[in-house]
């Protein structure tokens, strides 16, 4: 197969992908949070694993930041 069939190729399963998937994204963008909602409430562990930390806990006291991706 050449190389121009095979981008070809790629670029047509791109776009079939893509419109599958785009009514799911605005069903989910349409539930998101809006700028100036309250952020959902959660639960994790600490960077240590051992206690556990609620995000409302914070509500009121100080800023909080949400970090994705390593941190070390």
């Amino acid at each position: 197969m050449s190389v121009l069939a095979e981008l070809y190729d790629d670029f047509k399963f791109m776009i079939e992908q893509r419109s599958r998937l785009m009514p799911i994204q605005k069903d989910l963008d349409k539930r998101a949070p809006k700028a100036g909602d309250l952020a959902p409430d959660f639960t994790l562990t600490d960077s240590r694993g051992i206690e556990s930390v609620t995000l409302s806990d914070f509500r009121g006291k100080k800023p909080v930041a949400l970090v994705f991706g390593s941190f070390t």
